[in-house]
This record gives structure tokens, sequence and C-alpha cells, in this order.
């Protein structure tokens, strides 16, 4: 047995005014609307659970198949080494280190809250400092740029392929 792909476009069109008619009164039609898009989201919310449950099954069960394959794409992130930029470049470190505080950065500004922080806490700030990929790039030239980043791969959802497709 070979899978068909859901057509959506011939569902919407074609078999749901069959079996739930919309309504002529535009406030019924409003609601009949209304009701589909829940319907639809309660749907989409129990497909996707269920989907990940049979890539579960797949996964611990070991299933292999002649026709399809199971791919794990990865999203590769960086972040910067802020201890070897503190080692390599002290005043460059200086310069763009900041520490995470969303609501009392938007009043205060990075800077601010950096100093004050290093003037309250010292050295105990230091596991919690930061530089954005973007501030050091443009003090660094791009060749050295890549010693300071730290690559983390993200494992995505992963896709079903047929074997044909499968990389």
């Amino acid at each position: 047995m070979t899978y068909t792909p859901f057509d959506p476009k011939t569902f919407l069109t074609v078999t749901l005014p069959r079996i739930h008619p919309r309504p002529k009164d535009p406030y019924e039609a409003a609601l009949h609307s209304c009701d589909l898009a829940y319907a639809f989201e309660e749907c989409r919310i129990t497909c996707l659970e269920q989907y990940h449950a049979d890539l579960l099954t797949i996964r611990s069960e070991n299933c292999q198949s002649r026709e399809y394959r199971i791919h794990w794409p990865t999203r590769t992130t960086y972040t910067v080494n802020v201890e070897k930029l503190r080692q390599d470049h002290p005043d460059l470190h200086r310069q763009l280190v900041y520490l995470k505080a969303a609501d009392a950065e938007k009043f205060l500004g990075r800077s601010y809250l950096y100093n004050a922080a290093r003037k309250y806490a010292g050295d105990r700030i230091t596991p919690y400092e930061k530089v954005t990929i973007h501030d050091l790039k443009q003090h660094l030239p791009p060749t050295e740029l890549p010693q300071y980043l730290t690559a983390k791969e993200h494992t995505l959802d992963p896709v079903i392929l047929t074997a044909a497709e499968a990389p």
C-alpha cells in the first residue's frame, strides 16, 4: 500500500461543503467559519500528537521501510566563546561584554547594567557574561571571528522522505 498525500484544497472545496455545508445567512456563516477554525485547530493538535507518537514508535521499535526513510535535520547556532575573547582581547571583551537582563536592559541599557553588576558583584558575574556575534563582527576581521564562536547543533523535527528523496 502506498501513501496518498492529503490534498487540503480538494477537501476544503469539494468534501467539506458536502459534509458540512456553509450557511447562507452571514451571521451563521461567520459562526460556521469560527467553529471550523476551532475544529481544525483541535484536529491539527491531535494529528501532530499522533505524528510524534508514530515517530516514537518508528524510533523505539527500529522500524525499517523499503519505501521511506526518516531524516533528522539539524540547525547549527553559534555563540561567542566569551572566556577566549577575554583572554585574547581583554580590551575588546570589556568593550563588548554584557549581562542578560531583558527587562532592566530596556530601561538602563547593557553597559550600565554590566558596569553596575561588576561594581556590585565583582568576578561573580563572569559566568553570566555575554557578547553578541553582531557586536563582535564589528570589531574583528572575518578571518579571526570563527575562533571566538562556539557551534551548537540542534535537532529539528524529523521529516519522513521517500527512499528516493533521502539524503
